[in-house]
């Protein structure tokens, strides 16, 4: 439905754009673009492209840390639903290496948002408001995209992270089990946060996440022994 184009190579990784992505953003900032207002729309401007950048160096995380453990990235893909880094091959079977290489999104989210938050509370000291205002949304998202990844659900980074140290104790099919079911609970939980609010983009995350989590769930057979 939506074509892609290449942005071009970071290190080597090629990196498509999703045109929903750039629908998503647009939906997400569009006050600040209706607002009539020169000074807000710059600021609408610079939370576009810093959400872009975020979820773009998220990506790039886990492509690093995959090189630390021999697991090469094919190429990254910015998508509606957020960013994904296409592995060449299965990751390693260490259950240290697959936590390391999950939790390195997240990692540099945390970053941003403890950088950022600095930024806009040194702006806000100067008096610059118009400053600090796109540097705290941009705080605030990195902190939502941080704790919003570390939930127990596929395809989220909690969820392979809870994957790979099951796997390791229980094996994979007890291991996708376990982590599926408690996605599946992530999923109503969204769900039901968006509902009375109607926000329609979480309820697409909602869907999205039981979707991935009742099919791997369905892989190993559901639960029969």
């Amino acid at each position: 439905m939506f074509n892609s184009m290449e942005l071009g190579r970071i290190a080597g990784i090629p990196i498509y754009l999703d045109m929903m992505f750039v629908l998503v953003l647009i939906i997400f900032s569009y006050p600040y673009f209706t607002s009539g207002n020169t000074q807000m729309m710059s600021a609408g401007f610079i939370i576009v492209i810093g959400l872009l950048l975020s979820i773009l160096l998220h990506e790039l995380g886990h492509a690093f840390a995959g090189r630390l453990f021999k697991a090469q990235v094919s190429h990254i893909e910015l998508t509606g639903l957020g960013g994904i880094a296409h592995f060449e091959r299965s990751l390693p079977s260490s259950a240290f290496a697959r936590s390391m290489i999950s939790l390195a999104g997240p990692g540099v989210n945390l970053g941003l948002w403890l950088g950022l938050d600095m930024l806009a509370d040194s702006a806000v000291g100067s008096g610059n408001m118009m400053v600090a205002l796109p540097l705290a949304v941009l705080s605030s998202a990195n902190f939502f995209l941080m704790i919003f990844n570390l939930l127990p659900a596929y395809p989220l980074d909690g969820g392979h992270t809870l994957d790979a140290w099951l796997g390791a104790i229980f094996g994979s099919i007890w291991a996708t089990r376990i982590v599926a079911s408690l996605g599946l609970v992530v999923a109503i939980l969204v769900a039901l946060f968006a509902v009375p609010r109607m926000a329609i983009f979480l309820l697409l995350v909602a869907l999205f996440i039981g979707q991935a989590n009742l099919e791997a769930l369905r892989g190993v057979g559901g639960w029969r022994r």
